[in-house]
């Protein structure tokens, strides 16, 4: 590598940086805007621009060019930080963004200091390392970073680690090795090819971190409620019918609990829906605070909520019910209505091995609580199957799945 020729290396680099970058620049701005994706392209784009203007090297202006292709590879260090901040949320610290290539301009203006290869080496090895570090802050020791998966951080923190060693590893044998005749020093077109492949590799780490988030969001969102955050009917087949299989299976006990908000057509008429919308992010977090860790809780349709509960009976069943009424009556979400809720339960094997055949004997004992007059629980006894709410049966969407006898 030291045999290369430096000026024909940055050439043939230069293309390669730029079509990178601008390509991921481009997914950062035609897709979701993603900040990241953002400052990793602007990095690329301004190491080959710094690239290009090494290429561009009149003997007479070689301070001019050393002092540009050292502030600009520099910032593209600063835009790979800033980047991995953006992906955790975090806004861009400015003044530290520009603090490492102002450093190296102001150093470029001493006399001499460009023609020493062991001076220019060091002083751009610094804030090299200075970011690299940070960058690795960000992915490996902020609580705060890795977009919440500690898994998306193995590869770029791996890249970036790599990187400073060699950072750390070419600065001692710099210092050891003592100045050399000419411009360029023999480990140039090395550090050159290594510092490609660093962008490179972190641009690509970056682009599997944010798709990998994406899938996750899309599939928090396909199976969650907007409003409540709950799993919604999808995730309740899902994951209920894996739950309630698998206990069955091993002989253990399961309940299904059917939650139906009374008088929620009136609150909605009378109070308006942004009312009931609160109404119902409150009964989520009653139900979140109630059930124990291993419990599903889901919206299935517009009033009407199902928690299943894995290793309970019948006895412990009705006991949730009612500290979910009782935690109900204690809310502070306060509206036009007093607040309230009917609940049906049905326990397996007793009521099935089948989650559709569960939910509609639990919406019918549902039923049952709202004859009773709300505002109670009833368990199924084995009373006919018919008269399935419309969310049980199918419809599970808006503000559908709403009782005759709350209409």
């Amino acid at each position: 590598m030291g045999h290369l020729d430096a000026r024909t290396l940055l050439i043939a680099e230069i293309p390669v940086l730029l079509l990178v970058g601008g390509l991921i620049l481009a997914a950062a701005l035609l897709g979701r805007r993603d900040r990241t994706l953002g400052w990793t392209g602007a990095a690329l784009l301004l190491m080959g621009v710094g690239f290009l203007l090494g290429v561009a090297d009149p003997g007479s202006a070689w301070q001019q060019s050393v002092t540009r292709f050292g502030a600009l590879l520099i910032l593209a260090h600063a835009c790979v930080w800033t980047g991995l901040r953006a992906f955790s949320g975090k806004p861009p610290r400015w003044l530290w963004v520009a603090a490492g290539p102002l450093a190296w301009y102001a150093v470029c203006q001493w006399p001499g200091f460009v023609f020493s290869g062991v001076a220019r080496v060091i002083a751009y090895g610094l804030p090299t390392l200075a970011y690299t570090g940070a960058a690795l802050w960000e992915l490996g020791f902020d609580p705060r970073g890795k977009g919440g998966n500690t898994r998306l951080a193995v590869l770029p923190s791996g890249i970036l680690l790599l990187h400073g060693l060699l950072t750390a590893a070419r600065m001692v044998v710099v210092s050891l090795s003592g100045p050399e005749p000419g411009r360029l020093r023999f480990d140039f077109p090395m550090a050159v090819f290594e510092g490609m492949l660093f962008f490179i590799g972190v641009a690509f780490a970056v682009l599997m971190m944010v798709g990998a988030r994406s899938e996750r969001r899309y599939r928090h969102a396909a199976l969650h409620d907007a409003l409540t955050d709950l799993a919604n009917r999808r995730a309740l087949y899902e994951r209920g019918g894996d739950m309630l299989r698998d206990a069955l299976a091993q002989g253990r006990t399961v309940a299904l609990l059917m939650c139906d908000l009374d008088r929620f057509k009136r609150i909605n008429d009378d109070c308006g829906h942004e009312a009931g919308d609160r109404v119902l992010a409150a009964f989520a977090g009653v139900l979140r605070r109630a059930v124990r860790k291993g419990d599903l809780c889901a919206r299935i349709g517009g009033e009407e909520f199902v928690v299943l509960a894995p290793d309970m009976d019948a006895e412990g069943a009705l006991g949730l019910a009612e500290r979910i009424r009782e935690q109900l009556r204690q809310c502070d979400c306060r509206v036009c209505e007093p607040l309230s809720v009917s609940i049906g339960v049905v326990c397996a094997p007793r009521g099935g091995d089948d989650l559709g055949t569960l939910l509609a004997r639990a919406d019918r004992a549902m039923y049952r609580a709202k004859d009773a007059g709300r505002d109670c629980a009833r368990l199924w006894t084995g009373d006919p199957e018919n008269g399935a709410s419309a969310a049980v049966a199918g419809g599970g969407g808006g503000r559908a799945g709403q009782h005759p006898v709350d209409a």
